[in-house]
Protein backbone atom coordinates (compact mmCIF):
# COMPACT_ATOMS: atom_id res chain seq x y z
CA UNK A 1 0.00 0.00 0.00
CA UNK A 2 1.65 3.26 -0.54
CA UNK A 3 2.01 5.90 1.99
CA UNK A 4 -0.99 8.07 -0.28
CA UNK A 5 -3.13 5.82 0.07
CA UNK A 6 -2.40 4.59 3.55
CA UNK A 7 -2.61 8.44 4.50
CA UNK A 8 -6.19 9.27 2.90
CA UNK A 9 -7.34 5.85 4.78
CA UNK A 10 -6.18 7.08 8.36
CA UNK A 11 -7.97 9.57 7.73
CA UNK A 12 -10.80 8.53 7.00
CA UNK A 13 -10.29 6.55 9.99
CA UNK A 14 -9.92 9.41 11.96
CA UNK A 15 -13.14 11.53 11.05
CA UNK A 16 -15.05 7.90 11.20
CA UNK A 17 -13.84 7.18 14.82
CA UNK A 18 -14.19 10.51 16.02
CA UNK A 19 -17.68 9.32 17.43
CA UNK A 20 -17.66 11.82 20.93
CA UNK A 21 -16.21 14.76 19.52
CA UNK A 22 -17.59 17.06 17.23
CA UNK A 23 -15.99 16.37 13.28
CA UNK A 24 -14.92 20.20 12.74
CA UNK A 25 -11.05 18.41 12.99
CA UNK A 26 -11.58 16.67 9.88
CA UNK A 27 -13.39 19.71 7.78
CA UNK A 28 -11.69 21.80 5.34
CA UNK A 29 -9.87 25.52 5.00
CA UNK A 30 -12.73 26.18 2.89
CA UNK A 31 -15.15 25.80 6.09
CA UNK A 32 -13.17 28.20 7.99
CA UNK A 33 -15.85 31.23 8.79
CA UNK A 34 -18.85 28.99 7.76
CA UNK A 35 -21.28 28.64 11.09
CA UNK A 36 -20.68 24.49 12.09
CA UNK A 37 -23.63 22.80 12.89
CA UNK A 38 -23.00 19.07 14.82
CA UNK A 39 -25.56 16.58 14.03
CA UNK A 40 -25.49 13.07 15.44
CA UNK A 41 -27.76 10.70 13.26
CA UNK A 42 -28.28 6.69 13.34
CA UNK A 43 -28.37 6.78 9.87
CA UNK A 44 -25.09 6.14 8.43
CA UNK A 45 -23.15 8.26 6.47
CA UNK A 46 -24.47 6.65 3.09
CA UNK A 47 -27.29 7.20 4.14
CA UNK A 48 -26.96 10.81 5.31
CA UNK A 49 -24.58 12.40 3.39
CA UNK A 50 -26.82 13.19 0.15
CA UNK A 51 -29.22 15.29 2.45
CA UNK A 52 -26.01 17.25 3.77
CA UNK A 53 -24.37 17.83 0.65
CA UNK A 54 -27.36 19.50 -0.81
CA UNK A 55 -28.56 21.37 2.36
CA UNK A 56 -24.88 22.79 1.86
CA UNK A 57 -25.05 23.65 -1.48
CA UNK A 58 -27.95 25.62 -0.14
CA UNK A 59 -27.09 27.36 2.77
CA UNK A 60 -23.28 27.52 1.74
CA UNK A 61 -22.03 29.83 4.90
CA UNK A 62 -23.28 26.00 6.90
CA UNK A 63 -21.20 23.87 7.39
CA UNK A 64 -22.27 20.39 8.84
CA UNK A 65 -20.20 17.81 11.36
CA UNK A 66 -21.90 15.21 10.71
CA UNK A 67 -21.14 11.54 13.07
CA UNK A 68 -23.16 8.46 13.60
CA UNK A 69 -24.07 5.71 16.14
CA UNK A 70 -26.06 2.70 14.99
CA UNK A 71 -29.43 2.41 16.48
CA UNK A 72 -30.80 1.99 18.99
CA UNK A 73 -28.78 1.49 22.49
CA UNK A 74 -25.42 2.27 21.11
CA UNK A 75 -26.97 5.27 19.60
CA UNK A 76 -28.90 6.42 23.00
CA UNK A 77 -25.74 5.70 24.87
CA UNK A 78 -23.43 7.90 22.33
CA UNK A 79 -26.07 10.79 22.79
CA UNK A 80 -26.59 10.65 26.22
CA UNK A 81 -22.21 10.25 26.58
CA UNK A 82 -22.44 13.78 24.87
CA UNK A 83 -25.04 15.52 26.62
CA UNK A 84 -23.66 14.76 29.68
CA UNK A 85 -20.38 15.73 29.11
CA UNK A 86 -21.20 19.29 27.63
CA UNK A 87 -20.81 18.16 23.78
CA UNK A 88 -24.65 17.96 22.91
CA UNK A 89 -24.79 17.69 19.43
CA UNK A 90 -26.70 20.84 17.60
CA UNK A 91 -29.31 18.43 16.21
CA UNK A 92 -29.77 14.48 16.90
CA UNK A 93 -32.61 11.81 17.10
CA UNK A 94 -35.25 11.63 19.47
CA UNK A 95 -37.66 8.56 19.01
CA UNK A 96 -39.96 6.78 22.04
CA UNK A 97 -36.60 5.05 23.90
CA UNK A 98 -35.03 8.21 24.45
CA UNK A 99 -38.21 10.75 24.36
CA UNK A 100 -38.56 10.55 28.14
CA UNK A 101 -34.82 11.16 28.92
CA UNK A 102 -34.50 14.21 26.37
CA UNK A 103 -38.01 16.28 27.64
CA UNK A 104 -37.41 15.53 31.18
CA UNK A 105 -34.18 16.96 31.39
CA UNK A 106 -34.57 19.93 28.83
CA UNK A 107 -32.12 18.67 26.53
CA UNK A 108 -35.03 18.98 23.44
CA UNK A 109 -36.32 22.45 22.04
CA UNK A 110 -40.16 22.65 21.88
CA UNK A 111 -40.64 22.93 18.38
CA UNK A 112 -44.52 23.30 18.61
CA UNK A 113 -44.39 26.57 16.83
CA UNK A 114 -42.21 26.70 14.50
CA UNK A 115 -42.84 27.02 10.69
CA UNK A 116 -41.55 23.81 9.57
CA UNK A 117 -43.63 21.65 12.13
CA UNK A 118 -46.94 23.22 9.96
CA UNK A 119 -47.51 20.86 7.87
CA UNK A 120 -46.27 17.35 10.20
CA UNK A 121 -49.14 14.51 10.42
CA UNK A 122 -50.47 15.13 14.17
CA UNK A 123 -49.41 11.13 14.58
CA UNK A 124 -46.06 12.21 13.66
CA UNK A 125 -46.16 14.40 16.44
CA UNK A 126 -47.58 12.71 19.05
CA UNK A 127 -45.17 10.39 18.59
CA UNK A 128 -42.50 12.90 20.03
CA UNK A 129 -44.83 15.25 22.06
CA UNK A 130 -46.24 15.64 25.81
CA UNK A 131 -49.01 17.55 27.26
CA UNK A 132 -49.64 19.48 23.63
CA UNK A 133 -46.09 20.21 22.95
CA UNK A 134 -43.72 18.60 20.50
CA UNK A 135 -39.65 18.12 20.50
CA UNK A 136 -39.08 16.29 16.86
CA UNK A 137 -40.45 16.46 13.17
CA UNK A 138 -41.04 13.45 12.46
CA UNK A 139 -41.80 13.20 8.28
CA UNK A 140 -42.16 9.70 8.02
CA UNK A 141 -44.28 6.49 9.36
CA UNK A 142 -44.72 2.37 8.83
CA UNK A 143 -47.21 0.44 9.21
CA UNK A 144 -48.11 -3.22 8.89
CA UNK A 145 -50.64 -4.91 7.50
CA UNK A 146 -51.90 -8.66 5.99
CA UNK A 147 -49.52 -9.98 2.91
CA UNK A 148 -51.15 -12.42 0.92
CA UNK A 149 -51.35 -14.94 -1.67
CA UNK A 150 -54.29 -14.35 -4.37
CA UNK A 151 -54.13 -17.80 -5.44
CA UNK A 152 -54.21 -19.40 -2.27
CA UNK A 153 -57.20 -16.96 -1.57
CA UNK A 154 -59.12 -17.64 -4.33
CA UNK A 155 -58.94 -21.52 -3.99
CA UNK A 156 -61.61 -20.79 -1.25
CA UNK A 157 -63.55 -17.93 -2.62
CA UNK A 158 -61.88 -14.61 -1.28
CA UNK A 159 -60.36 -11.93 -3.50
CA UNK A 160 -58.95 -10.40 -0.17
CA UNK A 161 -58.70 -11.10 3.16
CA UNK A 162 -61.98 -9.72 5.41
CA UNK A 163 -62.40 -6.19 6.81
CA UNK A 164 -63.51 -7.41 10.40
CA UNK A 165 -61.82 -9.51 12.74
CA UNK A 166 -65.00 -12.10 13.28
CA UNK A 167 -64.99 -12.69 8.97
CA UNK A 168 -60.86 -12.97 9.15
CA UNK A 169 -61.34 -16.19 11.58
CA UNK A 170 -63.62 -17.53 9.50
CA UNK A 171 -61.54 -17.31 6.64
CA UNK A 172 -58.32 -18.91 8.43
CA UNK A 173 -61.06 -21.48 9.37
CA UNK A 174 -62.05 -22.64 5.55
CA UNK A 175 -58.21 -22.09 4.61
CA UNK A 176 -57.27 -24.61 7.28
CA UNK A 177 -60.24 -27.19 6.40
CA UNK A 178 -58.96 -27.02 2.72
CA UNK A 179 -55.23 -28.00 3.72
CA UNK A 180 -53.89 -24.34 3.82
CA UNK A 181 -51.76 -23.43 6.24
CA UNK A 182 -53.93 -19.87 6.67
CA UNK A 183 -51.77 -17.50 8.99
CA UNK A 184 -48.54 -17.01 10.49
CA UNK A 185 -47.09 -14.32 12.16
CA UNK A 186 -43.31 -14.24 14.16
CA UNK A 187 -44.11 -15.12 17.32
CA UNK A 188 -40.17 -16.09 17.89
CA UNK A 189 -39.30 -12.29 17.66
CA UNK A 190 -41.71 -10.11 18.62
CA UNK A 191 -45.56 -9.15 20.26
CA UNK A 192 -48.20 -9.80 17.90
CA UNK A 193 -49.36 -7.05 15.71
CA UNK A 194 -52.89 -7.44 16.09
CA UNK A 195 -52.69 -6.30 19.54
CA UNK A 196 -51.76 -3.16 18.85
CA UNK A 197 -53.97 -2.51 15.88
CA UNK A 198 -56.82 -3.50 17.98
CA UNK A 199 -55.63 -1.35 20.73
CA UNK A 200 -54.98 1.27 19.11
CA UNK A 201 -58.88 1.38 17.77
CA UNK A 202 -59.70 0.48 21.44
CA UNK A 203 -58.03 3.81 22.96
CA UNK A 204 -59.76 5.99 20.64
CA UNK A 205 -63.40 4.47 20.82
CA UNK A 206 -62.79 5.53 24.46
CA UNK A 207 -61.26 8.55 23.84
CA UNK A 208 -57.77 8.02 25.51
CA UNK A 209 -55.28 10.07 23.98
CA UNK A 210 -52.45 7.87 23.80
CA UNK A 211 -49.72 10.32 24.94
CA UNK A 212 -50.93 11.03 28.34
CA UNK A 213 -50.11 7.07 29.43
CA UNK A 214 -46.62 7.41 29.71
CA UNK A 215 -47.05 10.17 32.25
CA UNK A 216 -49.37 8.02 34.75
CA UNK A 217 -47.40 7.47 37.97
CA UNK A 218 -48.50 3.81 37.44
CA UNK A 219 -48.14 2.68 34.45
CA UNK A 220 -50.52 -1.26 33.42
CA UNK A 221 -49.54 -1.32 29.96
CA UNK A 222 -50.84 -5.47 30.20
CA UNK A 223 -54.22 -4.14 31.42
CA UNK A 224 -54.83 -1.09 29.12
CA UNK A 225 -54.27 -4.01 26.60
CA UNK A 226 -56.52 -6.63 28.18
CA UNK A 227 -59.52 -6.27 25.75
CA UNK A 228 -57.11 -6.41 22.66
CA UNK A 229 -54.96 -9.24 24.38
CA UNK A 230 -58.83 -11.54 24.62
CA UNK A 231 -59.93 -10.87 21.08
CA UNK A 232 -56.66 -11.47 19.33
CA UNK A 233 -55.97 -15.36 21.14
CA UNK A 234 -59.29 -16.29 19.48
CA UNK A 235 -57.29 -16.78 16.15
CA UNK A 236 -55.52 -19.45 18.53
CA UNK A 237 -58.46 -20.41 20.61
CA UNK A 238 -60.65 -20.83 18.24
CA UNK A 239 -58.34 -23.18 15.82
CA UNK A 240 -57.38 -21.18 13.11
CA UNK A 241 -54.08 -21.49 13.41
CA UNK A 242 -52.65 -23.84 15.69
CA UNK A 243 -50.55 -23.37 18.36
CA UNK A 244 -46.99 -25.04 17.48
CA UNK A 245 -45.89 -21.85 15.41
CA UNK A 246 -45.18 -20.09 18.32
CA UNK A 247 -41.41 -20.76 17.51
CA UNK A 248 -42.18 -19.26 13.91
CA UNK A 249 -39.20 -16.34 13.30
CA UNK A 250 -39.83 -13.29 10.70
CA UNK A 251 -37.34 -15.25 8.09
CA UNK A 252 -39.37 -18.55 8.29
CA UNK A 253 -42.38 -16.63 7.77
CA UNK A 254 -41.16 -14.95 4.58
CA UNK A 255 -39.73 -17.75 3.55
CA UNK A 256 -42.96 -20.05 4.14
CA UNK A 257 -45.28 -17.10 2.38
CA UNK A 258 -42.88 -16.59 -0.93
CA UNK A 259 -42.38 -20.43 -1.45
CA UNK A 260 -46.52 -20.46 -1.66
CA UNK A 261 -46.41 -22.52 1.92
CA UNK A 262 -49.31 -20.29 3.74
CA UNK A 263 -51.87 -17.71 2.39
CA UNK A 264 -51.43 -15.25 4.75
CA UNK A 265 -48.85 -13.01 7.07
CA UNK A 266 -48.25 -9.70 8.69
CA UNK A 267 -45.62 -8.00 7.42
CA UNK A 268 -44.84 -4.59 5.98
CA UNK A 269 -43.06 -2.49 3.11
CA UNK A 270 -39.82 -4.04 4.01
CA UNK A 271 -40.63 -7.39 2.95
CA UNK A 272 -42.21 -6.22 -0.58
CA UNK A 273 -38.94 -6.27 -2.65
CA UNK A 274 -38.61 -9.94 -1.53
CA UNK A 275 -42.01 -11.01 -2.60
CA UNK A 276 -41.86 -8.97 -6.33
CA UNK A 277 -38.53 -11.23 -6.60
CA UNK A 278 -40.68 -13.97 -5.71
CA UNK A 279 -42.85 -13.82 -8.86
CA UNK A 280 -45.69 -14.70 -6.70
CA UNK A 281 -49.29 -13.38 -7.25
CA UNK A 282 -49.62 -11.52 -4.09
CA UNK A 283 -51.40 -8.16 -2.55
CA UNK A 284 -51.47 -6.44 1.04
CA UNK A 285 -54.63 -5.39 2.33
CA UNK A 286 -55.52 -3.37 6.04
CA UNK A 287 -55.46 -5.29 9.39
CA UNK A 288 -58.80 -6.64 10.23
CA UNK A 289 -60.91 -4.17 12.74
CA UNK A 290 -62.69 -5.35 15.54
CA UNK A 291 -66.23 -4.95 14.58
CA UNK A 292 -68.11 -2.01 12.62
CA UNK A 293 -68.12 0.15 15.79
CA UNK A 294 -64.32 0.35 15.56
CA UNK A 295 -62.21 2.33 13.68
CA UNK A 296 -59.81 0.55 11.48
CA UNK A 297 -56.15 0.88 13.10
CA UNK A 298 -52.73 -0.50 11.60
CA UNK A 299 -49.77 -1.50 14.28
CA UNK A 300 -47.31 0.73 13.12
CA UNK A 301 -45.81 4.24 14.27
CA UNK A 302 -44.04 7.23 13.45
CA UNK A 303 -40.31 7.14 12.19
CA UNK A 304 -37.62 8.69 14.54
CA UNK A 305 -37.37 12.48 14.72
CA UNK A 306 -35.09 15.45 14.57
CA UNK A 307 -34.06 17.50 17.73
CA UNK A 308 -32.91 20.43 18.22
CA UNK A 309 -30.39 21.00 21.22
CA UNK A 310 -32.78 23.24 23.56
CA UNK A 311 -29.53 25.66 24.65
CA UNK A 312 -29.16 26.48 21.32
CA UNK A 313 -29.37 30.03 20.68
CA UNK A 314 -27.86 32.75 17.77
CA UNK A 315 -27.21 31.63 14.67
CA UNK A 316 -26.23 28.09 15.48
CA UNK A 317 -30.12 27.99 16.29
CA UNK A 318 -31.19 29.51 13.16
CA UNK A 319 -28.95 27.24 11.48
CA UNK A 320 -30.35 24.39 12.85
CA UNK A 321 -34.26 25.90 12.34
CA UNK A 322 -32.90 26.14 8.82
CA UNK A 323 -31.73 22.45 8.92
CA UNK A 324 -34.79 20.95 10.05
CA UNK A 325 -36.71 23.17 7.57
CA UNK A 326 -34.76 21.82 4.58
CA UNK A 327 -35.55 18.03 6.04
CA UNK A 328 -39.23 18.92 5.68
CA UNK A 329 -38.34 20.53 1.92
CA UNK A 330 -39.82 19.10 -1.07
CA UNK A 331 -36.75 18.19 -2.41
CA UNK A 332 -36.05 16.33 1.33
CA UNK A 333 -39.21 14.53 1.01
CA UNK A 334 -39.03 13.47 -2.54
CA UNK A 335 -35.84 11.68 -2.46
CA UNK A 336 -37.87 9.83 1.14
CA UNK A 337 -40.50 8.96 -0.91
CA UNK A 338 -37.68 7.74 -4.10
CA UNK A 339 -36.27 5.21 -1.33
CA UNK A 340 -39.66 4.01 -0.40
CA UNK A 341 -39.90 5.47 2.97
CA UNK A 342 -43.68 6.49 3.34
CA UNK A 343 -43.85 10.43 4.05
CA UNK A 344 -46.55 11.61 5.82
CA UNK A 345 -45.95 15.50 5.54
CA UNK A 346 -49.73 17.33 5.03
CA UNK A 347 -49.46 18.31 0.91
CA UNK A 348 -46.87 15.52 -0.26
CA UNK A 349 -48.10 13.91 -3.16
CA UNK A 350 -46.29 10.73 -2.24
CA UNK A 351 -46.25 7.78 -4.68
CA UNK A 352 -46.34 3.90 -3.53
CA UNK A 353 -46.35 0.68 -4.46
CA UNK A 354 -49.93 -0.29 -6.20
CA UNK A 355 -50.09 -3.26 -3.67
CA UNK A 356 -49.54 -0.74 -0.38
CA UNK A 357 -51.69 2.55 -1.73
CA UNK A 358 -54.67 0.62 0.53
CA UNK A 359 -52.71 0.78 3.52
CA UNK A 360 -50.81 4.02 2.83
CA UNK A 361 -54.14 6.14 2.59
CA UNK A 362 -56.03 4.27 5.27
CA UNK A 363 -53.94 3.85 7.85
CA UNK A 364 -50.66 6.08 7.07
CA UNK A 365 -52.26 9.21 6.09
CA UNK A 366 -54.85 9.07 8.39
CA UNK A 367 -52.25 8.60 11.44
CA UNK A 368 -54.71 5.28 12.52
CA UNK A 369 -51.87 3.64 13.54
CA UNK A 370 -50.25 2.44 17.08
CA UNK A 371 -47.49 1.14 18.60
CA UNK A 372 -48.19 -0.01 22.44
CA UNK A 373 -44.66 0.57 23.55
CA UNK A 374 -44.36 4.03 22.11
CA UNK A 375 -46.33 5.29 24.90
CA UNK A 376 -44.74 3.87 27.99
CA UNK A 377 -41.37 4.57 29.83
CA UNK A 378 -39.35 1.91 29.20
CA UNK A 379 -40.32 0.75 26.08
CA UNK A 380 -37.23 -2.03 25.81
CA UNK A 381 -38.15 -3.76 28.67
CA UNK A 382 -41.62 -3.13 28.42
CA UNK A 383 -41.28 -5.39 24.77
CA UNK A 384 -39.06 -7.48 25.92
CA UNK A 385 -41.68 -8.71 28.03
CA UNK A 386 -44.64 -8.51 25.93
CA UNK A 387 -42.56 -10.60 23.47
CA UNK A 388 -42.07 -13.44 26.47
CA UNK A 389 -45.82 -13.33 27.67
CA UNK A 390 -47.34 -13.45 23.90
CA UNK A 391 -45.71 -16.65 23.66
CA UNK A 392 -46.92 -17.77 26.41
CA UNK A 393 -50.32 -17.03 25.41
CA UNK A 394 -50.14 -18.40 22.15
CA UNK A 395 -48.74 -21.74 23.50
CA UNK A 396 -51.93 -21.57 26.53
CA UNK A 397 -49.52 -21.56 29.11
CA UNK A 398 -51.31 -18.79 30.63
CA UNK A 399 -54.64 -16.53 30.03
CA UNK A 400 -54.85 -13.42 28.96
CA UNK A 401 -55.59 -11.85 32.55
CA UNK A 402 -52.46 -13.50 33.82
CA UNK A 403 -50.32 -12.12 30.63
CA UNK A 404 -51.77 -8.55 31.82
CA UNK A 405 -50.62 -9.49 35.36
CA UNK A 406 -47.23 -9.74 34.76
CA UNK A 407 -46.43 -7.51 32.32
CA UNK A 408 -47.76 -4.93 35.08
CA UNK A 409 -45.62 -6.38 37.48
CA UNK A 410 -42.70 -6.21 35.12
CA UNK A 411 -43.20 -2.67 34.63
CA UNK A 412 -43.87 -1.63 37.76
CA UNK A 413 -40.86 -3.21 38.83
CA UNK A 414 -38.56 -1.16 36.79
CA UNK A 415 -39.87 1.85 37.58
Amino acid sequence: MSMKIWGKRMLALACAGAMLVPLAACGSDADAGKIRLSYLSWDNEQTSKPYIDEFEKENPDIKIDFSYAPPTSEYISTLQTRLVGNQAPDVFIITSENRDDLIDNGYAKDLTDESFMKNISQANKDFVGRDGKTYGMSITSWVSGIAYNKDLLKQVGYDEPPANWDDFLKLCKKLKNAGIEPFLEPNADEPSRFIDAFQGSILEKKGVDPTTLSTQDNQTPGTDELEAVKEYIRLYDEGGVTRDTVGISGDDMKTQFTNGQVAMIVDGAWDFATFEQAGMNWDFAPMPKLGDDYTQYAQGSASPAWAIYAKLEGDKLKAAEKFLTFLSSKWALQKHNDAGDAVTVDGFDATVMTQYQKVYDQDIKTGKYYLHTNFYSKPDILKSELKAQNQQLVQGQITPDQYAKNIDAKVAAAQ
